[in-house]
C-alpha cells in the first residue's frame, strides 16, 4: 500500500477529497485519513459521527477521529478493510500519527501551509518534535500552499530553521478564488464531491498532484478528471 502524508497547517480537506476521487477513478482502493485536531472532513460527510468512524464516501473509505496509527488499525479491523487498500492519504496537523509511523515509512510527504508566519512557525515546531533535526540526510517534501495569494514568498526559505528538509521542485499552489470556494461550500452542504464549476487553475493543480503523488502521466490524469467529473453522487 502506498502511503502519502499531508502534514501542517493549511486548508486542504477539499483538495484531498478531490485527489482521492481522482485516484478512485483510476481504479485504486483509497483510504483517506483525517487525523487533524479539527476533523474538518466531517463537514463533507452526509452522515458523520461525533466520535471516530470509517465510512464509504465517493467511492473511497474515509476515516476520522483516529489520532494514532494504532487507533486507526483497530477501527479498520472492526470494519474488516485493513489490508485492502492501494493508497492511503493521511491529513494531519500534529505529531501523534506520524511520530508512531515514522516519516520514512511514507512513500511521499507534503508540507502544507497557508503563507502565514505563524503557520510556518507551527510547522517548524512540528518537524522539530518529529526529530527531523537529527536526521543524517535531508527528508524530501513537496510543498502545498493553500490559499496561495498572488505575489512572492521568497524570504521564508532563507529564514527557515529546518535545513534538513529538502523541498521538491514542484509546488502545489491553490490560488484563492471565490468560484472554487463556492464549489467547496456547495459540496459540503450537498454531501458530495462535484468537480463541475471548479476553476481551470484548481483543476490543473489537482492534475499535477495526481501526476506527482499518484505516479501517472498527464494523459492518465486528465482521463481520471473526466471520469470523476461525470460521476456525481446524490445522497
Amino acid at each position: 500500500m502506498k502511503k502519502i502524508v499531508f502534514i501542517g497547517v493549511a486548508d486542504k480537506t477539499h483538495a484531498l477529497l478531490v485527489l482521492g476521487r481522482l485516484l478512485v477513478a483510476l481504479g485504486n482502493k483509497v483510504l483517506l485519513v483525517d487525523s487533524t485536531v479539527t476533523q474538518s472532513i466531517r463537514g463533507y460527510l452526509p452522515h458523520a459521527y461525533a466520535n471516530s468512524a470509517v465510512q464509504d464516501y465517493e467511492g473511497m473509505d474515509v476515516a476520522y477521529g483516529y489520532l494514532t496509527p494504532e487507533q486507526l488499525e483497530r477501527g479498520l479491523a472492526q470494519v474488516g478493510t485493513a489490508p485492502a487498500y492501494d493508497i492511503m492519504l493521511v491529513d494531519t496537523d500534529h505529531t501523534e500519527f506520524v511520530f508512531h509511523h515514522n516519516l520514512s515509512q511514507f512513500d511521499k510527504r507534503v508540507w502544507c501551509w497557508d503563507g502565514r508566519r505563524l503557520s510556518l512557525e507551527k510547522n517548524e515546531e512540528l518537524m522539530i518534535r518529529l526529530g527531523l533535526q537529527n536526521t543524517e540526510e535531508p527528508v524530501s517534501f513537496f510543498e502545498l500552499i493553500s490559499p496561495d495569494i498572488p505575489g512572492k514568498l521568497a524570504a521564508w526559505r532563507a529564514e527557515k530553521r529546518l535545513r534538513h528538509i529538502q523541498l521538491e521542485d514542484t509546488v502545489f499552489r491553490f490560488p484563492l478564488d471565490e468560484r472554487d470556494a463556492a464549489v467547496d461550500l456547495n459540496n459540503q452542504h450537498h454531501g458530495r464531491i462535484d468537480l463541475r464549476g471548479l476553476t481551470g487553475a484548481f483543476r490543473e493543480m489537482l492534475l499535477t498532484m495526481l501526476e506527482q503523488l499518484g505516479d501517472c502521466d498527464r494523459k492518465t490524469a486528465r482521463r481520471a478528471w473526466a471520469i470523476a467529473r461525470k460521476r456525481v453522487r446524490v445522497w
